[in-house]
């Protein structure tokens, strides 16, 4: 009989999962319930490539492309030039997500032509969240919540690169 009750419990458990929703009234649900279109066009919106370029502290140019997958992860190559024109570029790679009014990312490591050179996932400088300012299919604006920095993206084609200085 106990095993019997044992499998109910876990059947139970295992068809309704852990997420619970919070209802208008405040009475909670144990489901999730189905993301808005809002959000799906969220998503829909960051996925592909983008490109970003903004003045820095000494003169210079830093310059962004960020790849953004369907399934969440993303590849972004950040050009920093100095303000005689050189420049030195770096390449990271990581997962990204969007819940609301949130954009966040978590850094997995760097890569260098074929090689990955993974990051502590336990270092918490590795996970940043964003507050979103503005999203469209051809402009995304945010701002980061801790260090307040404001960027702004714009939605580029697949076989866009960095345009020459």
């Amino acid at each position: 009989m106990k095993i019997n009750t044992f499998i109910t419990l876990a059947l139970i458990f295992l068809t309704t999962g852990c997420a619970t929703t919070n209802t208008s009234n405040g009475i909670i649900t144990n489901i999730k319930t189905d993301l808005s279109t809002t959000e799906e066009q969220k998503w829909e919106f960051l996925s592909g490539k983008w490109f970003g370029s903004q003045p820095i502290k000494d003169g210079g140019v830093r310059q962004e492309i960020m790849e953004r997958s369907p399934q969440g992860t993303y590849k972004i190559t950040f050009r920093v030039y100095d303000k005689e024109g050189k420049h030195q570029e770096q390449t990271e790679a990581g997962h990204w997500g969007v819940s609301g009014p949130v954009y966040f990312t978590s850094f997995r490591g760097w890569v260098k032509g074929k090689e990955f050179n993974p990051a502590n996932p336990s270092d918490p400088y590795n996970y940043d969240a964003y507050r979103i300012i503005k999203l469209n299919n051809e402009v995304f604006k945010y701002e980061h919540f801790t260090q307040k920095g404001t960027y702004i993206i714009k939605k580029v084609s697949n076989d866009f690169v960095f345009p020459e200085r």
